[in-house]
């Protein structure tokens, strides 16, 4: 039997493809917003949707908005700067069912959510008032820019200068990669060199917010594989005046908040290969078990079979990870080791299952209206962001004492 486009119609809902065990870290909360998830998923990120945005490079404001308008982008704000107080597992839960279809849905969430985080954490009283109640409204949103084109893996080289005028930094420089710096309404955490290294490689490093409307700055759209709703950007800026009020956190001390932000991102970019990668295997085995071939349906080959078995295996394990992570986190306990494992088992499990799927669906599978080929551009580039898998092995290493 082919797979009929009546059939492609009848692929799992996402509460269907959801699978997801009651695991130890979970609360009731946590399990019936798993079902909250789900619902706004079908009604608002559908496969239809996502789909329409990704061919057509699109940002998703209407989702985005819909998200507003739901009170996510509060869920781990504190109810001081009028959120709702939950902890990061629910940010983690959300992120995994918001990326069921492309992990971009997941992505433009999150950074706003980490934006807000660090202003949290590091901002001033009057940075938290300006912007959160803008972000937690939809009148604003949040990126990050980090790499450039000789600092990618290495941070530390980072050379986009901000030279300190008095009352504000004047910028020169580029960066590249920068995940949704172009959305409208949006503000980018940068990274900058405010003086050179001296002695720490990580010395001298600042953040700073900057408008993407900002005089002097330049964005321009790359073409990449993946991340087509978000977009990524080169970021060229020429002499840009930065008040110094912008700076986040002590000029020259950035990398601790850089560091801070990167264990929530590999927490929240695994919770995000997951949900991108149980799809892929769900979608696979629907049309394993619809398609006919020498008389059976190919999953009833043991290759495929079995071949889908691992996928699931790893899918489940990559989650069990990934939760643990996000609740050492909620625990206010170190966990820089198992967001690096999560990160690197969830993103590897990720290819590995995206290119199963592509193989088993054949030439269909390049067929956008198939949606495969989009789980597999997110999963090649979910090994290269949030820090390469080499990277990661490099931070797991150090914490087990190499």
């Amino acid at each position: 039997m082919s797979f009929s486009s009546r059939q492609r119609n009848e692929i799992p809902t996402s509460a269907e493809m959801r699978a997801m065990p009651n695991l130890p870290f979970f609360s009731e909360e946590h399990l019936m917003f798993q079902d909250v998830v789900d619902r706004f998923v079908e009604a608002f990120c559908s496969r239809e949707y996502t789909r329409e945005k990704d061919i057509a490079r699109e940002y998703p404001y209407e989702a985005y908005a819909s998200m507003v308008e739901q009170g996510f982008l509060g869920l781990c704000v504190p109810e001081a700067h009028g959120g709702m107080g939950a902890d990061i597992l629910f940010r983690t839960i959300l992120q995994e069912g918001l990326s069921r279809y492309a992990f971009d849905m997941g992505a433009v969430y999150g950074l706003t959510c980490w934006g807000m985080d660090t202003l949290l954490h590091f901002g001033t009283q009057a940075q938290q008032a300006y912007y959160i109640p803008k972000a937690l409204n939809g009148e604003l949103r949040f990126s990050v820019s980090m790499t450039e084109p000789n600092a990618g893996s290495d941070l530390t080289r980072i050379a986009l200068r901000a030279v300190d005028k008095g009352d504000h930094f004047l910028l020169n420089g580029q960066k590249v990669f920068a995940s949704a710096a172009g959305s409208r309404d949006n503000v980018i955490l940068l990274a900058v060199r405010t003086r050179p290294a001296e002695g720490k490689r990580h010395d001298g490093i600042t953040m700073m917010l900057v408008p993407n409307d900002t005089p002097g700055l330049e964005l321009r759209k790359m073409s990449t594989l993946s991340r087509h709703m978000s977009g990524t950007y080169e970021c060229f800026y020429s002499d840009v005046r930065i008040p110094r009020e912008n700076v986040i956190g002590d000029v020259h001390e950035g990398w601790k908040i850089l560091g801070a932000f990167l264990v929530q991102e590999r927490i929240g970019g695994a919770a995000m290969y997951v949900g991108n990668a149980q799809t892929a295997v769900q979608d696979a085995v629907r049309y394993a078990s619809e398609r006919v071939q020498f008389g059976q349906s190919i999953g009833q080959f043991q290759v495929i079979k079995h071949a889908l078995a691992d996928a699931a295996t790893d899918i489940d394990a990559a989650r069990l990870m990934t939760y643990h992570a996000a609740w050492l986190h909620a625990q206010n306990m170190p966990a820089l080791k198992e967001a690096a494992m999560a990160k690197l088992f969830a993103s590897e499990a990720g290819m590995r299952a995206t290119t199963l799927g592509m193989q088993v669906l054949g030439g269909y599978a390049q067929l956008p209206e198939y949606d495969m080929e989009r789980y597999w551009r997110d999963a090649k580039q979910n090994l290269v962001s949030a820090g390469t898998s080499e990277i990661q092995k490099n931070i797991i290493a150090k914490a087990i004492g190499l």
